[in-house]
């Protein structure tokens, strides 16, 4: 190991945590770098402490939900004064607050829906657009902090890695992209240097595996799927930044018919994720991808899937020391 270059470096998280009776909390993050294929681990040992709420095969249904209406005020961390003044961002039904076990500086939690809907047949139109433009809020208020790039997940049941079965997407800010999106910028750009034209404008050509039109997007089945059934929606104007777009109802509107769609197919969990650049740039366009998720019981999310990196509860240090006391 001597001669591997071992990088690592910390964030920081501060919120008001309920835990705490609101008072400021403060975690760090460890983010490590593979020094050889380069895949990135997030560690924060607070994580062990998150709930994992499990389906009751009976009621399809949870006894608490703090993502619930009696629950969400008392239960649900704040942003400090210095992110937002107000404590939580609440656009329509939706609302954003710091996830309580990050893995980034700026890490949310957009509950869309009030009510705790498990059936991905029963979310609306409005519930998801109402979700876009809280994201978009909390989008913001990273670039106030320099943190430009921005990636919005969704897990949705526990067989696609929720820990909390109530809809909810996971927001993170980052100042230089998590890894498959870097990828896929870097890509992208060489791609048009290359041809000369967009890839992603070319894709939206492809007949054969062709879906259809929401306003303002594309939606197709790409050639090499990242996961089951994967639909990817790209937009049609080719705008980078999801910030800068005025699609977020067509968006929306997209997503419920891929759902329903599922729905029919007997899919009941998926992973969703947002791929999206700070800059106009000609070369990408914003896209939405959509997958399948089984019905078992999965900690392989969004996070994992579509950005390449990895949340993990404990230092490899640690747990090593602990394993090899069965080697003696």
């Amino acid at each position: 190991m001597k001669d591997l270059i071992l990088k690592k470096f910390n964030e920081s998280s501060r919120f008001l945590n309920p835990i705490k009776e609101f008072m400021e909390d403060e975690q760090e993050i460890e983010i490590r770098v593979d020094p050889v294929i380069g895949i990135i681990s997030r560690i924060n040992m607070n994580r062990v402490l998150r709930p994992k709420q499990k389906i009751d095969e009976l009621k399809y249904s949870c006894d608490y939900c703090p993502f619930c209406p009696d629950n969400i005020e008392r239960d649900t961390p704040k942003f400090t004064r210095e992110y937002f003044e107000e404590g939580r961002i609440k656009v329509g039904g939706a609302m954003v607050f710091p996830n309580l076990f990050p893995l980034a500086e700026l890490h949310g939690v957009c509950v869309f829906t009030p009510k705790h809907k498990l059936n991905i047949i029963e979310i609306d139109e409005n519930e998801i657009f109402d979700g876009l433009r809280a994201s978009m809020e909390f989008f913001l208020i990273g670039r106030r902090k320099n943190l430009l790039y921005h990636f919005l997940g969704w897990n949705h049941l526990s067989s696609a890695g929720a820990s909390i079965l109530h809809p909810h997407f996971q927001l993170i800010c980052s100042r230089v992209g998590l890894n498959y999106e870097r990828i896929i910028f870097e890509a992208s750009e060489r791609y048009w240097k290359e041809k000369g034209k967009s890839y992603w404008r070319e894709l939206m050509k492809d007949e054969e595996r062709y879906i259809g039109e929401s306003e303002g997007i594309t939606w197709i089945a790409p050639w090499a799927p990242m996961g089951n059934f994967e639909v990817i929606g790209i937009s049609t104007e080719g705008i980078s930044s999801i910030m800068r777009s005025n699609a977020l109802r067509g968006i929306a509107s997209g997503i419920v018919k891929i759902l329903k769609a599922f729905w029919s197919l007997g899919i009941r969990s998926i992973n969703m994720g947002v791929f999206s650049y700070p800059e106009q740039k000609e070369w990408f366009s914003f896209h939405i991808r959509i997958i399948a998720r089984s019905d078992s019981p999965n900690d392989r999310g969004f996070l994992e899937i579509f950005c390449g990196e990895i949340g993990v509860l404990a230092p490899p240090e640690i747990y090593s020391k602990y394993i090899r006391n069965f080697f003696k």
